[in-house]
């Protein structure tokens, strides 16, 4: 799990890996820090890793916005 605060934007980014994913207690923690950080005003992103094709699905997201 890696977890970068950007105070400057009020900004919580919280980064999860598809093993952590699983795991209680990581869930717990993201939980808790997410609770923490909400009370201080800040908003928390939470993202988690697929198991999807990264460059098939930047090439259909890609190709979906040029078409806008």
């Amino acid at each position: 799990m890696e977890i970068y605060v950007r105070d400057d934007e009020r900004m919580v980014e919280i980064w999860l890996n598809r093993q952590e994913q699983q795991d209680a207690g990581t869930d717990a923690c993201v939980r808790n820090a997410a609770k923490d950080y909400h009370k201080k005003h800040y908003k928390v992103a939470v993202f988690r890793s697929g198991n999807a094709d990264l460059f098939a699905c930047t090439d259909g997201l890609l190709k979906a916005n040029l078409r806008l």
